[in-house]
């Protein structure tokens, strides 16, 4: 339930970017939406069954069955009302959910009016060609230098306190990796007790420190991979030029497809942009120094 609802909070947004785009086209943002909001077993049989439904109409047009739908129906509570945008997709096509006045209680979906001229065909042909989008993560880029004002600060002594509770926290923890220290553990048990502390974190914001002190900052996925970093730094620099990348205190890394939270730059990470020779000039190109603020 926990996996269900982080997703479903992460998806949040996207989903609601669809949403907006429903006023401007209804049936192709519709179609669009079932197709990326929903998967497997689910997408296949409600796509079939939509069709179907459909189809079922245009074949027969002057059959009063096709027309109706009961919404008890195990069919369609099974492939319809759990398929996201599957409802939105009947009403868009022409029906309407009414009381059944034939059954106590119960509800239909009925096509009360004949819809234009080509409009059902136009709904099966978009919801079969619609295709799943993906969202893009907006890298958020901004160019950072270091203002007069926040290169000396002084903190109150209260900053320095510690209370009986953080003591105790910070005991049990060295407690904990000492006992972890004693056990005879393998890579693979090392490397899931890692993955518990990162596994918590979707997006990291990485930080690479020019030579000329000026920041170049990004917002990441912690499944990107160091390559996306190196081809970040690429794409804002002046001119090509070979570089290198250095977390403070550790080997420059390796341009390859480790992704971000195997490289310990989860969630924040800073590197150091380091060059053959000492520029003379920012590295950054103009519409990089464009967006240059202070911290």
């Amino acid at each position: 339930v926990k996996q269900w609802y982080q997703r479903r909070v992460r998806g949040g947004h996207f989903e609601g970017c669809l949403e907006k785009q429903l006023e401007v086209d209804p049936l192709g943002t519709t179609c669009t939406m079932i197709h990326t909001l929903n998967s497997g077993d689910l997408l296949t049989a409600g796509v079939r069954t939509l069709s179907t439904i459909i189809t079922n109409i245009t074949s027969h047009p002057g059959e009063e069955k096709y027309r109706r739908l009961r919404v008890n129906n195990p069919a369609v509570q099974r492939k319809i009302v759990p398929l996201v945008g599957g409802v939105e997709f009947l009403e868009i096509a022409g029906f309407t959910r009414i009381p059944d006045d034939s059954a106590d209680g119960e509800e239909i979906f009925v096509l009360l009016e004949t819809p234009p001229e080509g409009h059902l065909e136009r709904c099966v042909s978009v919801l079969q060609s619609a295709t799943k989008i993906a969202p893009t993560l907006d890298r958020d880029v901004r160019v950072l230098q270091a203002s007069a004002g926040n290169q000396r600060f002084e903190v109150s002594s209260d900053f320095y306190r510690v209370t009986r509770e953080e003591v105790a926290a910070e005991q049990k923890r060295r407690a904990d990796e000492r006992e972890r220290g004693e056990v005879l553990r393998t890579r693979a048990m090392r490397e899931r007790d890692a993955g518990v502390e990162m596994r918590i974190y979707h997006y990291t914001v990485i930080r690479v420190r020019f030579p000329d002190g000026i920041f170049l900052q990004g917002t990441f996925s912690a499944h990107d991979t160091v390559e996306s970093v190196f081809t970040f730094v690429e794409t804002s620099l002046r001119h090509s030029i070979p570089f290198s990348l250095v977390p403070p205190g550790s080997p420059a890394l390796k341009r390859d497809g480790t992704l971000l939270k195997n490289a310990c730059l989860v969630p924040t990470g800073v590197l150091n942009l380091s060059t053959p020779t000492t520029p003379e000039f920012t590295l950054l190109s103009d519409e990089m120094v464009c967006k240059l603020s202070d911290m």
